[in-house]
């Protein structure tokens, strides 16, 4: 390549030229030996300059930023055809380029054309096409040695548009835009780092000797594989010879696509594609994602409401990569993805991460803060039970904490309570309801504090059974004698020392039937008590929402007898009122002994010996003793009234209306039953009598037919 001087004095200059090079070669014989090799003129490669430098050889180009610095001549036939057999003749006034530079798959050109003449301040091109800038149009010749990050988007966008390459808004590469940045610090992750090398931009020039390199190295990777190699390789990746979706493969073996415990991701990461919003498209998520995780023990924690009643969220123990209220998509990205599992619990605790153990959650505790803690639980353990965490020195999980006294913080009454795991539901009926698993939907458990909500539905506490937190006091309980008369401490508070029967009621109870009694009688008719009147040889049959006594009769009793016992028989267990715990009331679970008057509906049957507790009016006599006079079951007044009717009872019911006396005056209507099935058991003696329509048909000398009886 000639330099021209003297431009338009063409003819001048030319011979200029001409004449020194002819004594160039033939009469400086020395000169000429000293000028033989390309960096004699301009240097190699030739030397970038603003203008036409005599002095170093430089001139205007950029040829110092597309060759090495030790490059050989042949290196400039890149851009110039037969360069690497110039001799001194290729100094003749004219550039000559190749008409595919660099061999690029497309034809590559200058804007100039492929020879032009040379001048001392000459109007640089462009190159199109060319395989080395991505087969984009290049910045004009000369422009000047191209910058990180800024002359990355010459050639192929920083980042390129294409693919996965990382984006700040929505696409298929948002989320590595998210973790690593849209800068020069996110092609590591995948590239070489060409930012760091002495010429960031030699990967452009080395174009045909090489393929697209992918290197998976850089943290919080070690290694990786790309399906679609073959694409990776020259000329493969140039976007004329490859459609962008033809080069998207997939990645795999990498630690940022995986289950993040060293397997397989749920789903396949494919370049260009997209993965599930949440975290199911790598290790899984919670109970409500397509694919709750399933690793380690986090089944047991996010996914088991059916045990622990509702479910436990992510960020309960990755408090930093998601948040609470929102485990569905990742909040703090700089601890996720980088190599190390974040475990930082809301509510405090600590992890060990070598031993995989947590330690002072309130997930895993005793329920209580100054009493001795359950075992570290680790992350490798089998699932375990409510003992897990407290009592467990049983099976039950009742809290075994020693006792530290009535109403303290360390106060503990629960081994008097607690004898099946049901029962723990008679005093946190909102947290379970059979004390093996948590009540579903319930968010009590696990929450810090401790919650009492007695089951005011259960006869064992009872309707009115009500629990004071500030002084850890209940009242008004079933457990604690509130349906009986006498007892010195029927409030108790937790953790108390409750001695003897007569605590929670009179010792004997203060009724007529227990009058006179002493501790040795009880055995008498609760047989659950011990011989001397003061434990229990059965304790589940104490406080058990009834009246265990086999003494007097048995439970139910649907044959008592005419006629009617005295009030002392009965009145230790059952009401006289009216009618305020109705028959049947006595049926399990409820054993509150039914009121007499719920079926002796029109006067106590005390000292009773006729009809008339249950038929009639109070205080009738004669023939109208126990005639029915009402509209309800069982004083139905029907045809009674009628003159014509006016006979002994025993003429319709036989001996039924005589007062039997053998337990089979309708034990019938004593058992439980509907008042439409109550109207087949009257007990009717005539052989004419039909229940279902209630019509006694001809049997009569009246001759009522089909009249209905009521």
């Amino acid at each position: 390549m000639a330099i021209d001087t003297t431009s338009d004095r063409k003819g001048v200059g030319s011979a200029f030229v001409r004449a020194l090079a002819l004594m160039l070669a033939v009469g400086l014989a020395d000169t000429a030996a000293a000028a033989s090799t390309c960096s004699d003129c301009h240097g190699m490669p030739p030397i970038d300059a603003a203008y036409r430098n005599i002095t170093t050889g430089g001139f205007k180009g950029s040829h110092q930023t597309h060759q090495s610095a030790t490059a050989p001549a042949g290196a400039c036939a890149a851009c110039h055809t037969g360069s690497g057999s110039y001799a001194m003749d290729h100094m003749n006034g004219t550039i000559e380029m190749a008409s595919n530079i660099n061999a690029s798959p497309l034809a590559a050109t200058y804007s100039k054309g492929v020879f032009f003449n040379q001048t001392s301040n000459p109007v640089m091109g462009t190159c199109s096409n060319v395989n080395c800038h991505f087969e984009k149009a290049t910045p004009v010749w000369s422009s000047g040695a191209l910058t990180v990050p800024a002359g990355c988007s010459i050639c192929h966008g920083l980042p390129p548009a294409d693919g996965s390459h990382p984006v700040a808004t929505a696409g298929s590469g948002r989320k590595h835009g998210d973790y690593y940045g849209t800068g020069t610090g996110s092609c590591v992750k995948c590239h070489p780092d060409h930012a760091a090398a002495a010429k960031p931009f030699a990967h452009a020039s080395s174009a045909g000797n090489r393929g697209l390199l992918l290197r998976f190295t850089v943290a919080p990777n070690t290694t990786g594989t790309y399906s679609k190699t073959a694409n990776l390789n020259y000329p493969n990746y140039l976007p004329s010879q490859t459609t962008a979706a033809n080069r998207n493969g997939t990645c795999t073996a990498m630690y940022c696509h995986s289950d993040g415990n060293g397997g397989a991701a749920r789903a396949t990461a494919t370049w260009g594609g997209t993965l599930a919003a949440d975290c199911t498209g790598c290790h899984g998520g919670n109970a409500a994602s397509a694919a709750p995780i399933t690793t380690g023990l986090h089944a047991q924690h996010v996914n088991a409401a059916a045990v622990l009643g509702t479910t436990i969220e992510c960020a309960r123990c990755h408090n930093g990569p998601v948040s609470t209220g929102n485990d569905r998509a990742i909040t703090g990205v700089a601890t996720h993805v980088d190599g190390t599992k974040t475990v930082a619990f809301v509510g405090g605790g600590t992890w060990n991460a070598t031993a995989k153990t947590c330690a002072a959650t309130t997930c895993h505790s005793s329920g209580k803060a100054t009493a001795p803690q359950p075992p570290t639980p680790a992350w490798n353990d089998a699932a375990m039970g409510c003992n897990g965490c407290h009592g467990v020195s049983n099976s039950l999980g009742t809290p075994d904490y020693a006792n530290g006294g009535s109403g303290t913080a360390l106060a503990n009454s629960h081994a008097k309570h607690v004898a099946a795991a049901a029962d723990c539901a008679l005093c946190h009926a909102n947290t379970t309801t059979t004390g093996t698993a948590i009540k579903a939907g319930s968010t009590l458990h696990t929450n810090g504090v401790i919650d009492v909500n007695l089951d005011t539905t259960n006869a064992r506490v009872g309707a009115t059974a009500a629990w004071t937190a500030g002084t850890k006091t209940c009242a008004t309980v079933y457990c604690h004698g509130a349906t009986l008369t006498g007892g010195t401490t029927k409030s108790p508070v937790w953790g108390a020392t409750l001695t003897g029967c007569g605590t929670c009621h009179g010792f004997p109870p203060a009724t007529s039937v227990h009058a006179g009694k002493v501790a040795t009688d009880c055995i008498g008719c609760h047989p659950h008590v011990n011989a001397s009147g003061t434990g229990f040889t059965d304790a589940s049959k104490h406080i058990n929402g009834g009246v265990e006594a086999s003494g007097g009769h048995a439970v139910p009793y649907y044959t008592h007898k005419s006629p009617a016992p005295t009030t002392a028989q009965c009145s230790g267990c059952h009401a006289n009122a009216s009618a305020t715990a109705p028959y049947p009331a006595g049926t399990s679970p409820n054993y509150t002994a039914p009121d007499c008057r719920s079926c002796h509906v029109v006067k106590s049957p005390y000292g009773i010996a006729d009809c008339s507790s249950c038929h009639g009016t109070a205080g009738a006599t004669g023939v109208n003793l126990g005639r029915p006079t009402g509209s309800t079951f069982p004083n139905i007044a029907g045809q009674h009234g009628k003159s014509d009717h006016r006979v002994a009872c025993s003429t319709c019911h036989g001996t039924y209306g005589t007062g039997r006396t053998d337990g089979t005056h309708g034990p019938g209507n004593h058992t439980p039953s509907t008042v439409s099935t109550r109207a087949t058991k009257v007990n009717v003696t005539l052989s004419t009598w039909n229940p279902t329509t209630r019509t006694c048909g001809t049997v009569c000398s009246y001759n009522h037919g089909s009249k209905t009886w009521y």
